[in-house]
């Protein structure tokens, strides 16, 4: 038996037990098709958080944006400047403060993991019509 089979299936916490489970087989399926360019979902979202911003990022500020705690974002900018795909500055608003923001490999990252996304969103959503592309965005906004 999976932990889907396991989930409760009715009422309230069914649903919440199907969101969590489907949503943890979605980023699941994005690590999948992230993985070719060296990425996973979360890293693919700190870049794109600080593509977005258009300006070197406080770590603060990134995790706010990521919704984790700063200790995580951290660790993570750690690994993503080793691998070359960041770098910390200096911030010339506080001598004593870092911020974040992406090298050239970062950006070219950012873009094949677009691609790849793009492409893995498709297949997850072929069978959704407009509508109800619409209907879920929705719900899921009301949460």
């Amino acid at each position: 038996m999976n932990d889907f089979e396991q989930c409760p299936t009715e009422g309230a916490i069914g649903l919440l037990s199907l969101l969590i489970t489907r949503g943890r087989l979605a980023e699941a399926r994005l690590d999948g098709s992230l993985a070719a360019a060296g990425l996973t979902f979360v890293k693919w979202r700190a870049l794109d958080a600080l593509i977005k911003s258009e300006t070197a990022t406080g770590l603060t500020v990134l995790a706010d944006k990521l919704n984790c705690v700063k200790s995580n974002v951290t660790q993570l900018v750690d690994k993503l400047e080793a691998e070359g795909i960041v770098r910390r500055v200096p911030d010339p608003g506080d001598r004593r403060g870092t911020l974040v923001e992406l090298t050239g490999a970062g950006r070219g990252l950012h873009k094949a993991g677009r691609d790849a996304l793009e492409n893995a969103t498709r297949q997850l959503f072929a069978s959704f019509d407009e509508d109800a592309m619409a209907s879920l965005r929705r719900l899921l906004i009301l949460l």
